[in-house]
């Protein structure tokens, strides 16, 4: 018997999970194989178009290919992209994930504060518990982000783009999926007694 406020679900290995899960990864590689292919720019510009066309297909189609956050992560990818071509320096391309990373915090934060309606709810369905806060959730994702754009200025300071490039698409969420692990104790409900 499990106690009340613990239920256990399959997060990311649910079925109405696997494939918006499956499709985020191959995005991220796809960013990858083409920013080494080309440059920074065309990578986040075949982003954007890429986004768009999974929510398209989403909509003509209502298989869900983007998860709960489709709209979130279109407009952080307009974003990225318009930083990209606006700013136009590899250098200054490498600081958008710490731009864009400031500005997802924000929003996080905010829906937090509000009690995670959106986001908060959003990317809770991908964690394997049924008994997260929404808006805890997101203010911790939002502090998260905060730390994560830090680490991303750093590292696009300290890095050859090579290196960045790595760094952003491998190591960069695991450390993002570790602070997420310590934060589940505090975005857990708390079981009645």
């Amino acid at each position: 018997m499990v106690a009340q406020g613990t239920e256990v679900n399959s997060g990311v290995f649910a079925r109405h999970n696997r494939l918006p899960f499956a499709i985020d990864v191959a995005t991220g590689l796809l960013f990858y194989v083409i920013a080494k292919m080309s440059d920074l720019q065309t990578a986040a510009l075949v982003g954007v178009v890429v986004g768009f066309g999974l929510v398209t297909f989403q909509r003509i189609t209502k298989i869900d290919v983007t998860g709960g956050l489709a709209l979130f992560g279109i407009l952080m990818l307009c974003i990225s992209a318009g930083l990209a071509v606006w700013l136009n320096d590899d250098e200054w391309i490498k600081q958008r994930g710490t731009i864009t990373g400031l500005i997802a915090a924000s929003f996080f934060i905010i829906d937090g504060v509000r009690g995670g309606p959106y986001i908060g709810k959003g990317l809770a369905r991908y964690m394997p518990y049924s008994d997260i806060h929404a808006g805890r959730f997101a203010i911790v994702m939002g502090i998260i982000g905060l730390i994560m754009a830090a680490l991303n200025y750093g590292a696009a300071k300290l890095l050859t783009t090579d290196n960045w490039l790595f760094y952003k698409t491998f190591i960069d969420q695991f450390i993002v999926m570790a602070l997420v692990v310590l934060a589940m104790r505090y975005v857990r409900a708390k079981p009645t007694v």
